[in-house]
């Protein structure tokens, strides 16, 4: 972690920021880029407090810069969370096995404009992110949806400049639950999360929900 992050959007990141500490809760610390080959995707930490029982994160630089063509939305930016008792001190986070979660999410951050994937709502990711890093937790690949675990008010923000940002719940799934989505779609993998209650709240060890 560095005190100061690179930014693109100056503006974007400022009103981020507020929107964070406005709809979830003051920020700890910012996980910064250390090596930003193009572009730069941090990320903000929001830890657990009385009435929210899980630590928050979410990236900034993804909205940089507009979607590739054909995209739902044209900017975005990603959250997730992890159980309350997820070890977020430095030392932890040396090892791969605390770490993953914000490997992927920096390099899910980075993907819509390095390999020309166009983020929108219900989008199925399985393929050149780190799972190896998480091997044993049998998680093959992500569902962009809702980030329900946040008030509605936050999922979307007006950040001024004709810049309208969404925030794309990160939901970490099994090999068969993407089968699924990849076979009948992803309406019907989302009738089975939800009827698991699974969210962008990571449950290490979680039944499958096919």
């Amino acid at each position: 972690m560095h005190d100061g992050p690179e930014i693109g959007d100056a503006d974007a990141a400022a009103a981020i920021l507020a929107h964070i500490r406005k709809h979830v809760g003051p920020v700890d610390s910012v996980f910064h880029e250390l090596e930003s080959p193009g572009m730069a995707v941090d990320i903000h930490h929001v830890p657990p407090a009385k009435g929210r029982k899980r630590h928050t994160l979410v990236t900034t630089g993804l909205s940089d810069r507009h979607m590739p063509e054909g995209a739902g939305v044209g900017f975005g930016e990603l959250v997730m969370c992890l159980p309350p008792d997820w070890p977020m001190d430095e030392d932890a986070l040396e090892e791969d096995a605390a770490a993953w979660p914000l490997a992927m999410l920096k390099a899910l951050g980075r993907l819509p404009h390095e390999n020309g994937v166009s983020y929108d709502f219900g989008l199925c990711v399985d393929g050149g992110l780190p799972f190896d890093m998480a091997a044993d937790t049998g998680f093959a690949g992500v569902l962009l949806a809702p980030p329900v675990t946040l008030p509605d008010a936050f999922w979307c923000l007006d950040a001024g400049n004709g810049k309208v940002i969404d925030f794309f719940g990160v939901v970490l799934l099994y090999p068969d639950e993407v089968a699924l989505a990849r076979s009948e779609g992803v309406v019907a993998l989302a009738h089975k999360l939800d009827a698991l209650k699974v969210t962008e709240l990571l449950k290490p060890g979680r039944k499958s929900a096919v």
